[in-house]
């Protein structure tokens, strides 16, 4: 069976503070799925970002210096592509404001078709394509902390982005537990 990856950040941002502070002081507050970890310190994901939904370098609208940690999951051949054909498919799609003011106000149901948060949206790839990562759980109310709860999810190895100094990146060593 082959595996994919989901990758979860420490935002530093004023809206990661405010995700950090909602999920009670849980370091976390971003998910993002894998497409190409062939650089460790900086993969290629599928994202909900602020803007919208979109496939990059995660370094490309990440403060550099962010931490993160990388997980995989066991699936199907098929599993894969579905939940990387569903992905594709939503690149472009605005982010799901009205998804995230949910949390604070305890409302799963303020939800808006076609928009996503992070979480919400790796979460949903997963679901569409039979895996359950967490069951009897609806997609809007999965937050990063309650994402990285699943038991499917198996830690990989933890780093920072490269930083960048006088135009020249330095890179940050990973520690790996596998």
């Amino acid at each position: 069976m082959p595996k994919i990856y989901v990758l979860a950040s420490k935002g530093i941002s004023l809206t990661s503070r405010l995700i950090r502070w909602w999920q009670w002081g849980f370091p976390f507050t971003h998910i993002a799925y894998c497409l190409n970890l062939s650089d460790p310190n900086d993969s290629i994901v599928v994202e909900a970002w602020w803007n919208g939904v979109r496939y990059g370098k995660f370094s490309e609208v990440h403060t550099p210096g962010t931490e993160f940690a990388v997980y995989s999951v066991e699936v199907s051949k098929s599993q894969k592509v579905q939940i990387e054909r569903f992905l594709h498919s939503q690149i472009g799609k605005k982010y799901d404001w009205l998804g995230i003011l949910g949390f604070p106000l305890r409302n799963w149901k303020l939800e808006s078709k076609d928009r996503w948060f992070c979480s919400e949206l790796v979460f949903t790839a997963f679901k569409q394509a039979g895996v359950e990562l967490l069951k009897n759980t609806h997609p809007s109310e999965v937050s990063p902390r309650l994402f990285l709860k699943s038991p499917l999810l198996q830690f990989k190895y933890s780093a920072k982005l490269p930083e960048v100094k006088n135009g020249i990146q330095r890179s940050v060593a990973k520690s790996t537990t596998t």
